[in-house]
C-alpha cells in the first residue's frame, strides 16, 4: 500500500505541475489574443486594447502574472495622410499631468512628415486624472506595460511597418521610454523579437533607474532641460551614459533656460503640490539580481526601507511651463532624428 500510495503521490505531483504549465501557456496565450485585433488599412481613431497593471515593476519583471491586473486600456490612433504604403509609427507615452494639450502638437508634427502615432491613456484608462500630487496612483509598471502592449497592437496593423515602431514619452513617459530598451523588461511581456526601432525620453524622470546592461541598443535621443527643477537633467544624462556605455547609440540634448515641461501649452508657473524625489538622489535597482542600491552613497537598501527612505527626502513644488525657443529647438531635434533612422538609417 506504501508503494502505491508513493506512485498516486508522484503522478498527482506531476499532474499538477502539467496543469501549472498548461496555465502558464493560457495565460501567455490569452495576453496575444488579447492584442491581436483585425484592422482595415483605413483605421484609425479610439481604439481599445488589452493590458494589465502589474502591483510593482518586480512583478512585471519576474513574470509574477498572478499580480497582473487585467486592464482595458485605450488610445488615439492617428495616421499620416499621404501614401498607400506601410508607414514607421510613433507610440507617444504623456507624463504626470495625463493626456494634455501639447500632444496634439507632435502628432501634428510626425503626421506631417509620414509618421503614425499613437497616444496612450494610462491614466484615464485606469480612472485617474493626474499623479503629479501622488505617483502611487498608477503604478509605474502600468505606464511600461501599456507601452509594450501599444507596440504589439501597432504591429498589427496592415498600414503600420512593425519594423519601424518607435516611442517617446514625457516625464513619468519619458522613463518607460528609457524602461522599453531593457531586454529583461522586454522579454517580460513580449514573446518575440518585436522591439521599439527608437527612443525618444523627453524631460524624464531619472531619479529611479531600472538597469540591465542587456539592451535592444535601438538609438535613443534623451532631451532634457537646464532649468528643470522637477526630474533635473543631470540623473537623465548620466543615464543616457550608461546606455551608450553598454553598446547603445545616444545622443543627449540640452535645452538652456528650459523647466519641466518645456513643450507645455501654458505659460511656466509654480505647481506648490507636485511631488519630487530629485533631492532623493539615484536610487537603481539591478533587475537581475533585484538589487536596489543607493547611488550617492553605494548603500544597498532593502525594499521594506523604501517608503521611510523617500519620506526623508521628497519634496513638494517645482516648476512647469512653455518654453517657446526650447519647444521648436527640441520639435527639430526630433523630427530630425525620427528622419534619420526611419529614412536614412542614420543613427545618432
Amino acid at each position: 500500500m506504501d508503494m502505491q500510495a508513493s506512485i498516486l503521490t508522484g503522478r498527482t505531483s506531476q499532474i499538477k505541475q502539467w496543469v501549472l504549465r498548461l496555465l502558464l501557456l493560457a495565460a501567455i496565450t490569452l495576453s496575444f489574443a488579447a492584442v491581436a485585433q483585425e484592422f482595415r488599412s483605413e483605421t484609425q481613431g479610439r481604439i481599445e486594447f488589452a493590458s494589465f497593471t502589474p502591483k510593482t515593476m518586480f512583478d512585471l519583471a519576474r513574470e509574477r502574472r498572478q499580480n497582473w491586473a487585467e486592464q482595458k486600456v485605450w488610445g488615439d490612433l492617428s495616421l499620416p495622410k499621404s501614401g498607400d504604403d506601410k508607414v514607421p509609427a510613433i507610440v507617444l507615452m504623456h507624463g504626470s499631468g495625463g493626456v494634455e494639450a501639447s500632444m496634439a502638437q507632435w502628432v501634428e508634427a510626425f503626421n506631417d512628415i509620414g509618421v503614425a502615432t499613437f497616444v496612450v491613456h494610462v491614466f484615464a484608462s485606469r480612472g485617474v486624472k493626474r499623479t503629479a500630487e501622488d505617483q502611487t496612483l498608477v503604478p509605474y509598471a502600468a505606464d511600461l506595460m501599456d507601452a509594450f502592449q501599444a507596440l504589439q497592437l501597432l504591429a498589427s496593423h496592415p498600414r503600420i511597418d512593425a519594423t519601424r515602431i518607435g516611442i517617446m514619452g514625457f516625464s513619468r513617459g519619458g522613463s518607460a521610454a528609457f524602461q522599453a530598451a531593457e531586454e529583461p523588461l522586454r522579454r517580460a511581456v513580449i514573446k518575440s523579437d518585436l522591439k521599439f526601432a527608437l527612443h525618444i525620453p523627453m524631460y524624464a524622470g531619472c531619479n529611479q533607474v531600472y538597469w540591465s546592461a542587456h539592451l535592444t541598443k535601438a538609438p535613443l535621443l534623451n532631451l532634457v532641460g537646464a532649468e528643470d527643477d522637477y526630474s533635473t537633467a543631470e540623473p537623465c544624462e548620466r543615464l543616457a551614459q550608461r546606455y551608450a556605455d553598454a553598446g547603445a547609440q545616444v545622443r543627449t540634448i540640452k535645452y538652456s533656460g528650459a523647466a519641466h515641461s518645456w513643450d507645455a501649452t501654458y505659460k511656466e508657473f509654480y505647481l506648490p503640490q507636485a511631488t519630487s524625489g530629485a533631492p532623493c538622489g539615484v536610487l537603481r535597482w539591478d533587475i537581475e539580481p533585484w538589487r536596489i542600491t543607493v547611488e550617492r552613497t553605494g548603500e544597498t537598501i532593502d525594499p521594506s526601507r523604501l517608503k521611510e527612505f523617500f519620506a526623508g527626502c521628497v519634496r513638494q513644488g517645482v516648476h512647469v511651463g512653455r518654453n517657446e525657443s526650447a519647444y521648436r529647438q527640441s520639435r527639430n531635434d526630433v523630427l530630425a532624428f525620427v528622419r534619420g533612422v526611419f529614412v536614412t538609417g542614420k543613427r545618432p
